[in-house]
Protein backbone atom coordinates (compact mmCIF):
# COMPACT_ATOMS: atom_id res chain seq x y z
CA UNK A 1 0.00 0.00 0.00
CA UNK A 2 1.29 3.46 -0.90
CA UNK A 3 2.01 5.72 2.07
CA UNK A 4 0.94 9.37 1.96
CA UNK A 5 3.55 11.54 3.61
CA UNK A 6 3.84 15.24 4.38
CA UNK A 7 7.06 17.22 4.51
CA UNK A 8 7.60 20.45 6.43
CA UNK A 9 10.58 22.83 6.33
CA UNK A 10 11.38 26.40 7.41
CA UNK A 11 9.94 29.15 5.23
CA UNK A 12 13.43 30.35 4.35
CA UNK A 13 16.80 28.70 4.88
CA UNK A 14 20.00 30.77 4.97
CA UNK A 15 23.22 28.76 5.24
CA UNK A 16 26.84 29.85 5.15
CA UNK A 17 29.71 31.57 6.90
CA UNK A 18 28.99 35.15 8.03
CA UNK A 19 25.28 34.74 7.27
CA UNK A 20 24.55 36.14 10.74
CA UNK A 21 25.22 39.55 9.18
CA UNK A 22 21.93 39.19 7.27
CA UNK A 23 19.79 39.01 10.41
CA UNK A 24 18.75 42.67 10.34
CA UNK A 25 17.41 42.48 6.80
CA UNK A 26 15.49 39.29 7.53
CA UNK A 27 14.10 40.63 10.80
CA UNK A 28 12.92 43.87 9.20
CA UNK A 29 10.94 41.82 6.69
CA UNK A 30 9.04 40.13 9.52
CA UNK A 31 8.63 42.63 12.34
CA UNK A 32 9.61 45.89 14.01
CA UNK A 33 10.51 44.86 17.57
CA UNK A 34 12.17 41.57 18.44
CA UNK A 35 12.46 39.52 21.58
CA UNK A 36 16.03 38.18 21.41
CA UNK A 37 16.30 34.89 23.31
CA UNK A 38 19.75 33.85 24.60
CA UNK A 39 21.49 31.33 26.82
CA UNK A 40 23.79 32.39 29.64
CA UNK A 41 26.93 34.12 28.38
CA UNK A 42 28.54 32.35 25.41
CA UNK A 43 27.05 34.63 22.74
CA UNK A 44 28.19 37.73 24.61
CA UNK A 45 31.72 36.40 25.00
CA UNK A 46 31.97 35.30 21.36
CA UNK A 47 30.76 38.64 20.02
CA UNK A 48 27.81 37.05 18.22
CA UNK A 49 25.26 39.03 20.22
CA UNK A 50 26.99 42.31 19.35
CA UNK A 51 26.90 41.37 15.67
CA UNK A 52 23.22 40.53 15.89
CA UNK A 53 22.18 43.69 17.72
CA UNK A 54 24.31 45.86 15.43
CA UNK A 55 22.51 44.42 12.42
CA UNK A 56 19.12 45.00 14.06
CA UNK A 57 19.96 48.62 14.89
CA UNK A 58 21.32 49.20 11.41
CA UNK A 59 17.92 48.18 10.04
CA UNK A 60 16.00 50.31 12.56
CA UNK A 61 14.63 47.44 14.64
CA UNK A 62 14.08 47.64 18.36
CA UNK A 63 14.67 44.67 20.61
CA UNK A 64 14.32 43.28 24.14
CA UNK A 65 16.73 40.65 25.42
CA UNK A 66 15.56 37.56 27.32
CA UNK A 67 18.64 35.71 28.55
CA UNK A 68 19.89 32.97 30.86
CA UNK A 69 17.78 30.24 29.29
CA UNK A 70 18.67 26.96 31.07
CA UNK A 71 19.79 23.80 29.31
CA UNK A 72 16.39 22.24 30.05
CA UNK A 73 13.84 25.04 29.60
CA UNK A 74 10.78 24.71 31.78
CA UNK A 75 7.16 25.73 31.45
CA UNK A 76 8.00 28.72 33.65
CA UNK A 77 10.89 29.71 31.35
CA UNK A 78 8.53 29.92 28.39
CA UNK A 79 5.65 31.62 30.20
CA UNK A 80 7.96 34.27 31.68
CA UNK A 81 9.45 34.98 28.27
CA UNK A 82 6.02 35.32 26.72
CA UNK A 83 5.00 37.81 29.41
CA UNK A 84 8.17 39.83 28.79
CA UNK A 85 7.49 39.90 25.05
CA UNK A 86 3.89 41.03 25.62
CA UNK A 87 4.96 43.86 27.89
CA UNK A 88 7.53 44.93 25.29
CA UNK A 89 5.04 44.76 22.40
CA UNK A 90 7.36 42.42 20.49
CA UNK A 91 6.08 41.16 17.16
CA UNK A 92 9.05 38.93 16.30
CA UNK A 93 11.16 36.38 18.20
CA UNK A 94 14.82 35.71 17.40
CA UNK A 95 16.61 32.89 19.23
CA UNK A 96 20.40 32.70 19.16
CA UNK A 97 21.84 29.63 20.84
CA UNK A 98 21.65 25.87 21.24
CA UNK A 99 18.60 23.68 21.04
CA UNK A 100 17.19 24.73 24.41
CA UNK A 101 17.32 28.39 23.46
CA UNK A 102 15.75 27.72 20.06
CA UNK A 103 12.99 25.61 21.60
CA UNK A 104 12.28 28.36 24.13
CA UNK A 105 12.04 31.02 21.43
CA UNK A 106 9.83 28.80 19.33
CA UNK A 107 7.44 28.16 22.23
CA UNK A 108 7.33 31.85 23.19
CA UNK A 109 6.37 32.83 19.64
CA UNK A 110 3.38 30.49 19.86
CA UNK A 111 2.27 31.60 23.31
CA UNK A 112 2.13 35.23 22.23
CA UNK A 113 -0.92 34.46 20.10
CA UNK A 114 -2.49 31.62 22.09
CA UNK A 115 -4.04 31.74 25.55
CA UNK A 116 -3.04 29.89 28.70
CA UNK A 117 0.28 28.35 29.69
CA UNK A 118 2.58 26.40 27.41
CA UNK A 119 1.91 23.44 29.75
CA UNK A 120 -1.60 23.24 28.31
CA UNK A 121 -0.16 22.39 24.89
CA UNK A 122 2.37 19.73 25.87
CA UNK A 123 1.93 16.17 24.64
CA UNK A 124 0.83 14.98 28.05
CA UNK A 125 -2.22 12.86 28.78
CA UNK A 126 -5.11 15.15 29.65
CA UNK A 127 -3.43 18.17 28.09
CA UNK A 128 -2.17 18.59 24.53
CA UNK A 129 -4.39 21.49 23.45
CA UNK A 130 -4.06 22.52 19.80
CA UNK A 131 -2.86 25.99 18.90
CA UNK A 132 -5.72 28.09 17.58
CA UNK A 133 -3.67 30.96 16.19
CA UNK A 134 -0.52 31.21 14.14
CA UNK A 135 2.56 32.24 16.19
CA UNK A 136 4.31 35.53 15.59
CA UNK A 137 7.31 35.17 13.22
CA UNK A 138 10.28 33.27 14.62
CA UNK A 139 13.91 33.27 13.42
CA UNK A 140 16.16 30.43 14.63
CA UNK A 141 19.94 30.88 14.69
CA UNK A 142 21.70 27.74 15.98
CA UNK A 143 25.09 27.99 17.63
CA UNK A 144 25.58 24.24 18.05
CA UNK A 145 25.43 21.38 15.55
CA UNK A 146 23.14 18.82 17.07
CA UNK A 147 19.52 19.48 17.95
CA UNK A 148 18.25 20.51 14.53
CA UNK A 149 15.65 22.67 16.30
CA UNK A 150 16.08 25.30 13.59
CA UNK A 151 14.24 22.94 11.24
CA UNK A 152 11.62 21.31 13.46
CA UNK A 153 7.95 21.76 14.29
CA UNK A 154 8.30 20.91 17.96
CA UNK A 155 9.84 22.30 21.13
CA UNK A 156 10.84 20.16 24.11
CA UNK A 157 9.83 21.69 27.44
CA UNK A 158 10.25 20.34 30.98
CA UNK A 159 7.14 20.28 33.13
CA UNK A 160 8.58 20.33 36.65
CA UNK A 161 5.19 19.89 38.33
CA UNK A 162 4.66 16.57 36.56
CA UNK A 163 8.35 15.55 36.31
CA UNK A 164 7.97 15.16 32.54
CA UNK A 165 9.93 16.43 29.57
CA UNK A 166 7.53 16.60 26.64
CA UNK A 167 7.08 18.43 23.35
CA UNK A 168 4.65 20.92 22.04
CA UNK A 169 4.16 20.13 18.37
CA UNK A 170 2.52 21.88 15.43
CA UNK A 171 3.51 22.80 11.84
CA UNK A 172 3.02 26.43 12.88
CA UNK A 173 6.09 26.08 15.12
CA UNK A 174 8.49 25.70 12.19
CA UNK A 175 10.74 28.79 12.06
CA UNK A 176 9.94 31.42 9.49
CA UNK A 177 13.70 31.64 8.91
CA UNK A 178 16.46 29.19 9.78
CA UNK A 179 19.76 31.07 9.66
CA UNK A 180 22.67 28.63 9.96
CA UNK A 181 26.12 30.22 10.23
CA UNK A 182 28.78 27.52 10.82
CA UNK A 183 31.19 30.15 12.15
CA UNK A 184 29.01 30.42 15.26
CA UNK A 185 30.05 26.88 16.20
CA UNK A 186 33.82 27.48 16.04
CA UNK A 187 34.07 28.29 19.74
CA UNK A 188 32.28 25.14 20.92
CA UNK A 189 34.49 23.08 23.24
CA UNK A 190 35.30 19.49 22.22
CA UNK A 191 32.97 17.82 24.73
CA UNK A 192 29.91 19.80 23.64
CA UNK A 193 30.85 19.32 19.99
CA UNK A 194 30.93 15.55 20.54
CA UNK A 195 27.63 15.42 22.41
CA UNK A 196 25.85 17.60 19.86
CA UNK A 197 27.23 15.48 17.03
CA UNK A 198 25.96 12.35 18.75
CA UNK A 199 22.52 13.94 18.98
CA UNK A 200 22.44 14.77 15.26
CA UNK A 201 23.64 11.27 14.38
CA UNK A 202 20.86 9.75 16.49
CA UNK A 203 18.25 11.94 14.78
CA UNK A 204 19.35 10.79 11.35
CA UNK A 205 19.60 7.10 12.16
CA UNK A 206 16.36 6.89 14.12
CA UNK A 207 14.34 8.75 11.48
CA UNK A 208 15.84 6.58 8.73
CA UNK A 209 15.02 3.38 10.61
CA UNK A 210 11.65 4.49 12.01
CA UNK A 211 8.19 3.41 10.94
CA UNK A 212 7.44 6.84 9.43
CA UNK A 213 10.48 6.92 7.16
CA UNK A 214 9.92 8.46 3.74
CA UNK A 215 11.90 8.98 0.56
CA UNK A 216 12.78 12.64 1.16
CA UNK A 217 14.03 12.14 4.70
CA UNK A 218 15.82 8.92 3.72
CA UNK A 219 17.93 10.90 1.25
CA UNK A 220 18.61 13.66 3.78
CA UNK A 221 19.42 11.21 6.57
CA UNK A 222 21.88 9.16 4.54
CA UNK A 223 23.68 12.25 3.27
CA UNK A 224 23.87 13.70 6.79
CA UNK A 225 25.14 10.40 8.21
CA UNK A 226 27.91 10.51 5.61
CA UNK A 227 28.81 14.08 6.59
CA UNK A 228 28.92 13.14 10.27
CA UNK A 229 31.05 10.09 9.53
CA UNK A 230 33.43 12.30 7.61
CA UNK A 231 33.65 15.24 10.02
CA UNK A 232 32.51 14.48 13.59
CA UNK A 233 35.89 13.26 14.86
CA UNK A 234 37.63 16.05 12.96
CA UNK A 235 35.51 18.80 14.54
CA UNK A 236 36.16 17.41 18.02
CA UNK A 237 39.91 17.20 17.48
CA UNK A 238 40.25 20.29 15.25
CA UNK A 239 37.66 22.73 16.59
CA UNK A 240 38.69 25.60 14.31
CA UNK A 241 38.39 23.52 11.13
CA UNK A 242 35.68 25.53 9.35
CA UNK A 243 35.06 22.99 6.58
CA UNK A 244 34.39 20.28 9.14
CA UNK A 245 32.17 22.68 11.08
CA UNK A 246 30.21 23.38 7.88
CA UNK A 247 29.67 19.65 7.41
CA UNK A 248 28.37 19.27 10.95
CA UNK A 249 26.13 22.34 10.71
CA UNK A 250 24.57 21.03 7.52
CA UNK A 251 24.19 17.55 8.99
CA UNK A 252 22.50 18.94 12.10
CA UNK A 253 20.10 21.01 10.01
CA UNK A 254 19.25 17.98 7.87
CA UNK A 255 18.79 15.90 11.01
CA UNK A 256 16.17 18.40 12.15
CA UNK A 257 14.28 18.03 8.89
CA UNK A 258 14.44 14.26 9.34
CA UNK A 259 13.18 14.10 12.90
CA UNK A 260 10.48 16.69 12.25
CA UNK A 261 9.04 14.76 9.33
CA UNK A 262 9.81 11.11 10.08
CA UNK A 263 10.03 10.98 13.85
CA UNK A 264 12.55 9.29 16.12
CA UNK A 265 12.82 6.07 18.13
CA UNK A 266 13.59 4.36 21.42
CA UNK A 267 16.91 6.16 22.05
CA UNK A 268 15.21 9.54 22.05
CA UNK A 269 12.22 8.23 23.96
CA UNK A 270 14.41 7.11 26.86
CA UNK A 271 16.70 10.13 26.75
CA UNK A 272 13.97 12.59 27.75
CA UNK A 273 13.16 11.06 31.18
CA UNK A 274 16.90 10.57 31.78
CA UNK A 275 17.24 14.31 31.36
CA UNK A 276 14.37 15.02 33.74
CA UNK A 277 15.42 12.67 36.55
CA UNK A 278 19.21 12.72 36.28
CA UNK A 279 19.95 15.93 34.34
CA UNK A 280 21.95 13.93 31.80
CA UNK A 281 22.67 16.04 28.69
CA UNK A 282 20.19 15.03 26.03
CA UNK A 283 22.74 14.43 23.28
CA UNK A 284 24.90 12.32 25.57
CA UNK A 285 22.13 9.91 26.59
CA UNK A 286 21.00 9.67 22.95
CA UNK A 287 24.51 8.85 21.76
CA UNK A 288 25.09 6.22 24.45
CA UNK A 289 21.71 4.59 23.76
CA UNK A 290 22.05 4.67 19.98
CA UNK A 291 24.19 1.54 19.38
CA UNK A 292 22.13 -0.52 21.84
CA UNK A 293 18.89 0.53 20.14
CA UNK A 294 20.40 -0.19 16.71
CA UNK A 295 21.31 -3.70 17.90
CA UNK A 296 17.81 -4.19 19.26
CA UNK A 297 16.24 -3.08 15.97
CA UNK A 298 18.68 -4.98 13.74
CA UNK A 299 16.43 -8.00 12.94
CA UNK A 300 13.72 -5.64 11.63
CA UNK A 301 15.85 -3.14 9.69
CA UNK A 302 18.82 -5.20 8.55
CA UNK A 303 18.92 -3.81 5.02
CA UNK A 304 18.72 -0.21 6.20
CA UNK A 305 21.51 -0.70 8.73
CA UNK A 306 23.67 -2.17 5.97
CA UNK A 307 23.06 1.00 3.96
CA UNK A 308 24.17 3.09 6.95
CA UNK A 309 27.42 1.13 7.10
CA UNK A 310 28.00 1.94 3.45
CA UNK A 311 27.31 5.65 4.04
CA UNK A 312 29.89 5.63 6.82
CA UNK A 313 32.51 4.47 4.34
CA UNK A 314 32.60 0.82 5.28
CA UNK A 315 33.43 -1.73 2.56
CA UNK A 316 30.53 -4.16 2.77
CA UNK A 317 30.94 -5.80 -0.64
CA UNK A 318 32.09 -9.12 0.81
CA UNK A 319 29.69 -9.11 3.76
CA UNK A 320 26.24 -10.59 4.11
CA UNK A 321 23.42 -8.14 4.79
CA UNK A 322 23.36 -9.12 8.44
CA UNK A 323 27.14 -8.81 8.77
CA UNK A 324 26.97 -5.36 7.17
CA UNK A 325 24.23 -4.33 9.60
CA UNK A 326 26.39 -5.39 12.54
CA UNK A 327 29.27 -3.47 10.99
CA UNK A 328 27.15 -0.29 11.09
CA UNK A 329 26.62 -0.75 14.82
CA UNK A 330 30.33 -1.33 15.42
CA UNK A 331 31.28 1.70 13.33
CA UNK A 332 28.97 3.92 15.38
CA UNK A 333 30.58 2.60 18.58
CA UNK A 334 34.04 3.35 17.16
CA UNK A 335 33.07 6.90 16.19
CA UNK A 336 31.54 7.67 19.57
CA UNK A 337 34.52 6.23 21.41
CA UNK A 338 36.87 8.33 19.26
CA UNK A 339 35.15 11.52 20.45
CA UNK A 340 35.18 10.50 24.12
CA UNK A 341 31.63 9.21 24.54
CA UNK A 342 31.69 6.16 26.81
CA UNK A 343 29.73 2.99 26.18
CA UNK A 344 27.51 3.48 29.23
CA UNK A 345 26.32 6.07 31.76
CA UNK A 346 27.61 4.34 34.89
CA UNK A 347 29.13 7.58 36.20
CA UNK A 348 25.61 9.07 36.49
CA UNK A 349 24.65 6.47 39.14
CA UNK A 350 21.27 5.64 37.59
CA UNK A 351 19.27 3.56 40.04
CA UNK A 352 17.37 0.41 39.16
CA UNK A 353 14.45 1.53 41.33
CA UNK A 354 13.86 4.43 38.91
CA UNK A 355 13.48 2.22 35.84
CA UNK A 356 9.68 2.14 36.06
CA UNK A 357 9.49 5.95 36.09
CA UNK A 358 12.00 6.23 33.24
CA UNK A 359 9.92 3.80 31.17
CA UNK A 360 6.74 5.70 31.97
CA UNK A 361 8.38 8.93 30.81
CA UNK A 362 9.55 7.27 27.59
CA UNK A 363 6.06 6.38 26.41
CA UNK A 364 4.78 8.38 23.48
CA UNK A 365 5.41 9.26 19.84
CA UNK A 366 9.13 8.51 19.58
CA UNK A 367 8.76 5.08 21.16
CA UNK A 368 5.76 4.30 18.95
CA UNK A 369 7.85 5.13 15.87
CA UNK A 370 10.63 2.69 16.79
CA UNK A 371 10.83 0.08 14.01
CA UNK A 372 10.66 -2.83 16.43
CA UNK A 373 7.88 -2.76 19.01
CA UNK A 374 9.09 -2.53 22.61
CA UNK A 375 7.70 -4.04 25.79
CA UNK A 376 8.56 -2.73 29.24
CA UNK A 377 10.87 -5.73 29.60
CA UNK A 378 12.70 -4.74 26.42
CA UNK A 379 13.19 -1.21 27.72
CA UNK A 380 14.47 -2.54 31.03
CA UNK A 381 17.11 -4.55 29.15
CA UNK A 382 18.17 -1.44 27.24
CA UNK A 383 18.41 0.54 30.48
CA UNK A 384 20.56 -2.16 32.08
CA UNK A 385 22.96 -2.00 29.15
CA UNK A 386 23.25 1.77 28.88
CA UNK A 387 23.51 2.32 32.64
CA UNK A 388 26.27 -0.24 33.08
CA UNK A 389 24.22 -2.17 35.65
CA UNK A 390 23.99 -5.43 33.71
Amino acid sequence: MNKVREFYAPGKIIFGSESLNQIGVEAKRLGSKALVVLGRSAMKKSGALDRLTYSLKKNNLKYTIYENIPSDPTVETVDEGANLARKGNCNLVIALGGGSVLDTGKAISAMLTNEGSVADYQEIEGKGRKFQHKPIPFIAIPTTSGTGSEATRNAVITNTKLDLKKSIRDPWLIPEVALVDPELTLSLPPRITAICGGDALTHCIESYLGKKNQEITDALALHAIGLIGKSLVKTVKEGKNLEARKDMSMAAFMSGLCLSNSGLGAAHALSHPLGVYYKIPHGLSCAVLLPYVMEYNLPIVTKRLAKIAECLGENISSLSETEAAHRAVEKIKEMLSAVGIKENLSEWKIKEKDFSQLIKGAKGGSLNNNPRDTSDEDLIKLLYKMTGLY
